[in-house]
């Protein structure tokens, strides 16, 4: 085919005519009563490890699964309170951790995802860079998408959003799992309303 019959060809379509047909918003699912059991499903389907129940057992349950490792964690009142005792690496030195710790800003319960902002007490490299990371998700920080998320985001800079264990295939779609970030994540339910209390 000659360039310029293919490109007749294309200006000949109306416009947006290669978009799929828009959807209806009632063939969408809404959002369930238990957000929480929701959240913790959909974390589990996508390869995270849940555990659920009040401060003090998540950080004994922390403790266990670090042992003698490090962790790089935020600066933040719940996750320094979650991290005491804990062996720890300074920010600079971030691939020398063995465990992120990191509080969530937010939590979607249809896809299990965690949301995480930008800022100087809770920097992102605390997720996307140790090979293990624990994330302590409030259940009052549970919404049902991330067009919920994202009506009333937290202030700060850069957003990312961690869906389970870092995932990646090649051409023949060999998985592989933890090579382009965490490879392990550990999500810690608190039933805490009031997460900087």
């Amino acid at each position: 085919m000659k360039r310029e019959d293919f490109l007749a060809r294309l200006r000949s379509r109306p416009a947006g005519s290669h978009l799929p047909p828009a959807q209806d918003g009632a063939d969408l699912p809404s959002a369930p009563a238990d957000l929480r059991g929701a959240f913790s499903e959909m974390a589990a389907r996508a390869g995270c490890r849940v555990v659920e129940g009040e401060f003090e057992r998540l950080r004994e349950f922390l403790r266990k699964d670090v042992g003698q490792g490090v962790v790089l964690a935020g600066a933040e009142d719940a996750v320094a309170r979650l991290c005491a005792g804990l062996s720890a690496v300074p920010a600079q030195e971030p691939f020398a951790a063995d465990w992120g710790v990191a509080l969530a800003d937010g939590a979607v319960a249809r896809t299990g995802s965690m949301c995480f902002v930008r800022r100087r007490e809770s920097p992102l490299t605390a997720t996307l860079v140790p090979p293990r990371i624990a994330v302590l998700v409030p259940v009052s920080r549970i919404v049902w998408d991330l067009g919920d998320y994202l009506a009333h985001p937290p202030d700060g800079g850069s957003l990312a959003v961690v869906s389970g264990p870092s995932r990646s295939a090649d051409i023949e779609n060999d998985l592989s799992i933890g090579v382009h970030g965490p490879g392990d994540v550990l999500v810690l339910l608190w039933d805490d309303p009031d997460p900087e209390a």
